[in-house]
């Protein structure tokens, strides 16, 4: 995974120097110039760890510490929007340097200033849903993927337009889009390892809508094609995927209850038991309307994880105390899951804990 990082970084280095190089030609735009050339590659990874299956948190135990030369920076940065807040180009940077420092409320903030200037931006619709679903925790919320889908309008072969509105679409249980996109990204011959998490997702979509007539034809021998998986849930030679996905509503009655991004524990048991979950998430409630998606890879205990075949108790709970055990007052809803044959269930969190 390491190679996919230098991959990403270098290939963050050649959009930085789209960026850098015209601001570096004109004094009073160095600082903006620099700064691109910091940050972009600083958050060249940019969903990747969310939205692959590596244990990033287990790779990494411990993330560098952001340099105080890159603060001071990111501050006159702020200082200049202040100065100048009909700087698109400038907008567009501050957001992207709030991802890289991991603010995304602030990115949010500032990539809704350079919407507002230029709705029609490719790389301000990208940033902003981008940032929208880092604070879901990795999952694109129906806002950003009205963002995902505007921008592939407007750019229909961009490989970042292509790779999120393809997440987009798998989210909202458009699984021909999203194996359509995807496949397409294939075909621009991206880094293997972005090629074989493609694989990896698309195994996932299955192939229920393909064996209904629906769906764009399929590249032969792709994974999720009809050549390589039997049912939906199975991947690559018809093996079925350990894979539970929900889709998290609240019920209407308790939507009042909600004020503010709190977090939001889904995790799966098995049926009756009482130990430490199979697998397990921590999102926030920024992720409800959302699929989400429990395997092997979000396992707590080496050894216990899903299995294809097993039914287990899926939970969704909104825990106002911040904590994953259960408190009065939170509110949860949890259904029976039977992992790599049930397709994307709703999971309607509607019950209040006592």
């Amino acid at each position: 995974m390491t190679t996919f990082i230098f991959i990403a970084a270098a290939m963050a280095a050649i959009a930085a120097t789209a960026v850098a190089f015209p601001l570096l030609r004109k004094r009073r735009s160095r600082l903006a110039g620099a700064l691109a050339g910091v940050l972009v590659m600083a958050a060249a990874g940019g969903l990747y760890p969310l939205w692959s299956n590596w244990n990033w948190h287990a790779a990494i135990a411990t993330k560098p510490a952001v340099s105080t030369q890159v603060l001071e920076m990111v501050a006159k940065l702020e200082r200049h929007m202040k100065e100048a807040p009909d700087d698109l180009t400038g907008w567009i940077l501050l957001g992207r340097s709030y991802l890289a420092l991991e603010r995304a409320d602030d990115a949010i903030e500032a990539y809704g200033h350079a919407h507002r200037l230029d709705p029609n931006n490719v790389e301000v619709l990208l940033g902003l849903g981008e940032a929208m679903s880092v604070r879901a925790g990795g999952n694109v919320t129906p806002a950003a993927g009205e963002l995902f889908e505007h921008a592939l309008t407007l750019a229909p072969d961009n490989p970042k337009a292509l790779l999120y509105s393809g997440f987009g679409a798998a989210t909202r249980g458009d699984r021909a889009a999203a194996r359509q996109r995807w496949i397409k990204l294939k075909g621009m011959h991206p880094p293997p390892e972005i090629d074989a998490m493609l694989n990896e997702r698309i195994a996932e979509l299955g192939t229920a809508d393909l064996e209904q007539g629906a769906g764009p034809a399929v590249i032969a021998g792709a994974p999720g094609s009809a050549a390589t998986a039997a049912a939906p849930g199975a991947g690559p030679a018809g093996a079925a995927v350990a894979l539970a996905t929900v889709h998290i509503q609240i019920a209407p009655a308790l939507k009042s209850h909600l004020t503010g991004d709190v977090p939001l524990f889904v995790f799966a048991r098995e049926q009756g038991g009482q130990g430490p979950p199979l697998a397990a998430k921590r999102l926030t409630s920024a992720a409800l309307g959302s699929e989400v998606r429990l395997s092997s890879a979000d396992s707590l205990i080496p050894g216990r994880s899903l299995v294809a075949g097993q039914k287990v108790s899926i939970t969704a709970r909104i825990s106002f105390s911040g904590q994953p055990l259960p408190a009065a007052g939170d509110l949860y809803g949890e259904l029976t899951y039977d992992v790599g044959r049930d397709g994307v269930r709703e999971l309607i969190i509607d019950r209040i804990s006592q």
